[in-house]
């Protein structure tokens, strides 16, 4: 008997083929988080404009502003798009920003 090496090129499919992650029913994609109201523009504009905010400042205040204005909200006059674009920026800065 030969011992199995850990390389994934021994350890693929006897195919040779990829591994199956979606069945063909699942075609075409629907992201479940995109919604009708969501305007992708003015999401990304909000992303945008929260880490460009969140950068110009030293990381303890970036790291303050992002979690206070999570904690209690955006201006409600902003569009539900660019609320939604900014705040997923500042979670994204806490989540995988620099210390």
């Amino acid at each position: 008997m030969t011992a199995h090496s850990a390389d994934p090129q021994t350890t693929a499919p006897l195919s040779g083929h990829a591994t199956v992650t979606r069945l063909p029913t699942s075609y075409p994609l629907v992201d479940p988080e995109l919604d009708a109201c969501l305007d992708p523009d003015l999401f990304q504009q909000g992303f945008d404009e929260s880490l460009a905010y969140l950068s110009s400042l030293p990381s303890t205040w970036a790291r303050h502003h992002a979690a206070s204005v999570l904690e209690n909200g955006t201006d409600p006059d902003d569009d539900l798009s660019y609320q939604r674009g900014y705040r997923a920026g500042l979670y994204g800065f806490l989540r995988h920003g620099t210390p």
